[in-house]
């Protein structure tokens, strides 16, 4: 009989367990849970899983605290005081430059660990398909990318271009639209980790939902409970609409522009939100690319934090497309001189 109480009692609480939860997560009045806030998804696991891993979702202790150690030891090195006659900035020559960008780690945030799901350490994002890296790309999606532009290219101190005739100096538009401060999907949909300008700020009615992206300061507005519109019209982010399942916030993204970006098109993304506990959400999401053989899938939490999201204004404080720009005419010139030499 003591047994048959036991039992009974263990199964009550795991049937009660889950109504504490969800008694205990924020809610707006109109009862679903409230994500609003900010969160900082900063970390030191990678999209893509490290191939030494195979299909091991998750690292040892040991792994994950030498990766942490190893990451503030490099910080610490970086940032150390050096002599102010050190000379000139390495890869800066009379013959051109290869890159001051960010010349040392402050300018970076990664966060200090990896991230925990079910208190173990992750070894990606990538959850699906199985070895945790992207699936192969299509035929044609391989030649697509292959001709998106690069970030950046290398400075020879010549007008290399001219001779090929290349143009990534024409105008604004010849640049990428992360240079031109316009967006950056990789961390705007579907959301991940990345160097730095982790930080999300959700608010939320009963009819949308925003979440306000640090990177570019693009604002996703979601709208709850709506039809997608038309596929003609189409945005770098797509077109976001949601729905509630139980506590969990689904969100559908489709129409993306995708002529600069990772995904094109066709592209179907899928994201799912819910409180992993009473401060930290859970994001998963699967993305759907004709351009990639197969979908992938990938999941992380999303940590609150009382940090806050300022103005990121790239855009007003872009000197540095407009002197590119400027860098490429003077080259430009030299090269039209040397050539009526």
């Amino acid at each position: 009989m003591k047994t048959r109480v036991l039992s009974l009692c263990a199964a009550m609480t795991l049937l009660v367990a889950p109504l504490l939860v969800a008694d205990e997560i924020p809610r707006t009045p109109s009862g679903k849970p409230d994500f609003s806030g900010n969160y900082d998804v900063s970390s030191l696991t990678p999209l893509e899983r490290d191939p030494r891993f195979g299909d091991r979702m998750y690292l040892t202790e040991e792994e994950a605290e030498a990766i942490a150690d190893g990451t503030a030891a490099a910080n610490a090195r970086d940032l150390e005081v050096r002599e102010s006659n050190r000379g000139v900035i390495a890869g800066l020559s009379d013959e051109g430059f290869r890159g001051v960008g960010g010349y040392n780690l402050f300018w970076l945030d990664r966060g200090t660990s990896a991230f925990k799901v079910d208190g173990k350490y992750r070894t990606s994002v990538i959850t699906d398909p199985p070895n945790g890296r992207l699936p192969a790309r299509t035929e044609a999606g391989q030649a697509r990318f292959d001709t998106l532009p690069p970030f950046s290219y290398e400075n020879t101190g010549t007008a290399w271009w001219l001779d090929n005739g290349d143009d990534p100096y024409d105008g604004p538009e010849s640049l990428t639209l992360g240079n031109r401060c316009v967006f950056h999907q990789g961390s705007t949909m579907p959301v991940g980790p990345r160097a730095y300008n982790n930080l999300k700020t959700i608010v939320q009615t009963d009819t949308h939902v925003v979440i306000l992206i640090e990177w570019m300061h693009w604002a996703r507005i979601v709208r709850l409970g709506a039809e997608h519109i038309p596929e003609d019209y189409r945005s770098y982010a797509g077109d976001s609409v949601g729905r509630w399942e139980g506590d969990t916030l689904v969100i559908e993204t489709r129409n993306l522009l995708g002529d600069w970006g990772f995904h094109r098109k066709g592209a179907h993304v899928v994201e799912r939100l819910s409180f992993q506990d009473e401060n930290n959400l859970f994001y998963e999401y699967t993305v759907n690319d004709p351009e990639f053989t197969a979908p992938y899938s990938g999941s992380l939490p999303w940590p609150r934090t009382d940090d806050r999201l300022y103005e990121f204004a790239c855009q007003e404080g872009n000197y540095s497309m407009g002197n590119t720009l400027r860098g490429a005419r003077y080259l430009e010139q030299q090269y039209d001189e040397n050539y009526e030499r």
